[in-house]
């Protein structure tokens, strides 16, 4: 089918930095459902460009051209018909909720609750399905918008045309894009991240990935870093059970962590042409047996009336998301995303942490033996205080797609020190597992606060040292200087050794300001001056 294909390359073109806008897809996907437009045509020319560059200007232009829908018997001005009242609308949609919802069993009225006004769409829409008038409305100053282009688009036929026994994965991931993630997008687009703070995500098809990368579900939400919405989704209908399976199997730990105070998750589980709205009920008393709890029947998104319920739906689904936002904290470790930080990208799962950077970026990567290298000081932390801990299986690899990648067990978050207790309480944490090393004839090399995280669940010794991958052996000669590094951290033959950890560790303590005691600075003293080794570190009177 022609639009399968189209489709198909719109979703491979999502990556690229000049990618369509939400708006721009929502008008794209307007233009192609129009009776009139020959998709033949449009995939033929699309074939002809022969850059993902020319593709997207192609299609760009194709989006204009459903930029200024003008409904029958309209008498609009033309200043009319250019004003986009999208984020009035939106705002008045999705008010926060009276009531805050705080378990799963809180959703279901306000899923089914009625709208605060009713959707605009662009064609008079509800002269053509009188049994929607009570949804939809057409407004001579709101039929230009964003929101009503989309929905019109969303009452075309496309839906009841497509053949969901027989299609491709993309185009299962459009019809749940068209009805879920592009309404939410346009939401956040027009209101600003302050009013609707999410950021959604889909889970990319990776060749190369294990057991660990399929554990993110098929689509992600966060809200203001809590995963509060999510989805899973199969092509074939006979799938409809795995996909709900899923929904509990994947992030089913409801981890302060990673939620805060949060106890539900809202989810949906797609399987061809069949939609379930869901919660997840993450309260510390909860059935695991029947922690899913429905929020709506099974949906069908060839029918229209079903259409007009999903739309109505996510409607409340935004309400319920900008209801609870402000009351997340800020310290919260997004569960699924793949956060960039420096030259890794590290996402967090329900029991692991995984690290990946593109070999390009490895330290020593032109060393053919430094994976196994890297291995071989992972392992040596195994079991000791104060290091990380790498996940059974999921030691230093290299992916078939030039990626390095590490998987952790130990998930802890970034912190702030706020007295010399505390600053007392981290050095001998990280001394303690630095000093394993050091016996080991390792040396870290990159001592800073962001290669240290807090692991509040652990008994003892909860601040754990991460990131050996700049490590080696001790009294080697470094070909170039790390960030951190001034003209002392090296000896004076120029080597790294393990008196230079331990001056780097200081520094960094120094450099909190929070160190005032007379032993205290005697300590740092000591690591300054490189006076102190490693053996005899933690009998220091600062230690007691």
């Amino acid at each position: 089918m022609s639009l399968d294909s189209i489709v198909a390359t719109i979703q491979s073109l999502s990556e690229e930095p000049n990618k369509l806008s939400e708006v721009e897809e929502a008008n794209l996907y307007v233009y192609l459902t129009d009776k009139d437009t020959k998709l033949t045509d449009v995939e033929k020319l699309l074939n002809l460009c022969k850059t993902n560059n020319a593709k997207l200007v192609y299609l760009k232009g194709l989006s204009k051209k459903s930029e200024q829908p003008v409904a029958v018997g309209s008498k609009r001005s033309f200043d009319e018909m250019q004003v986009d009242r999208t984020a009035l609308i939106c705002d008045i949609l999705i008010q926060p909720f009276n009531t805050v919802p705080n378990r799963a069993n809180d959703l279901k009225p306000l899923v089914d609750a009625k709208l605060t006004r009713k959707l605009p769409v662009s064609f008079c829409e509800e002269k053509k399905f009188p049994q929607f008038a009570e949804y939809i409305q057409t407004n001579d100053d709101e039929c230009g918008s964003n929101l009503a282009k989309h929905i019109s688009c969303l009452l075309t036929d496309i839906f009841e045309k497509q053949d969901f026994d027989d299609t491709s994965e993309d185009m299962v991931h459009w019809g749940i894009d068209s009805l879920i993630r592009i309404p939410l997008q346009i939401f956040r687009e027009s209101l600003g991240g302050g009013v609707l703070p999410i950021e959604m995500d889909r889970n990319s098809k990776d060749q190369g990935t294990t057991t660990v990368g399929n554990k993110r579900p098929d689509f992600l939400c966060w809200t203001n870093d809590v995963l509060l919405f999510k989805g899973e989704e199969k092509a074939d209908a006979k799938d409809f059970s795995i996909a709900e399976r899923e929904l509990e199997d994947k992030f089913n730990k409801f981890d302060p962590l990673n939620f805060g105070n949060i106890q539900f998750m809202l989810c949906y589980a797609v399987a061809g042409p069949n939609l379930r709205f869901y919660a997840i009920d993450g309260s510390p008393n909860a059935n695991p047996l029947n922690r899913l709890v429905p929020l709506s029947n099974r949906l069908d998104i060839k029918n229209s009336r079903d259409r007009v319920s999903i739309l109505c739906m996510v409607v409340n689904i935004a309400r319920i998301i900008r209801t609870v936002s402000g009351r997340i904290p800020g310290s919260i470790v997004p569960i699924g995303k793949r956060m960039k930080l420096e030259k890794s990208t590290i996402t967090f799962f329900d029991d692991s942490v995984e690290k990946m950077v593109s070999l390009k970026d490895l330290p020593h990567a032109n060393d053919q033996n430094r994976v196994a290298f890297l291995l071989a000081v992972y392992n040596c932390a195994k079991g000791h205080p104060g290091l990380i801990q790498i996940k059974k299986g999921g030691g230093p690899k290299i992916r078939n797609r030039g990626t390095y990648r590490v998987v952790f067990e130990t998930r802890g978050r970034n912190f702030q020190l706020n007295n010399e207790n505390e600053a007392r309480e981290m050095a001998r944490s990280v001394l303690t597992g630095l000093a394993w090393l050091h016996e080991n004839d390792y040396v870290h090399c990159d001592i800073r606060l962001p290669n240290i995280v807090f692991v509040p669940d652990v008994e003892d010794y909860k601040y754990i040292l991460i990131d050996f991958e700049h490590s080696n052996i001790s009294g080697f000669s470094p070909s170039e200087l790390l960030r951190d590094w001034d003209g002392r951290t090296l000896n004076k033959k120029n080597k790294y050794t393990k008196q230079s950890d331990l001056y780097q560790l200081g520094k960094m303590l120094r450099n909190l300001n929070i160190v005032n005691s007379r032993v205290g600075n005697e300590f740092l003293d000591g690591l300054s001056n490189k006076r102190i080794s490693s053996n005899n570190l933690l009998n220091h009177e600062w230690f007691g």
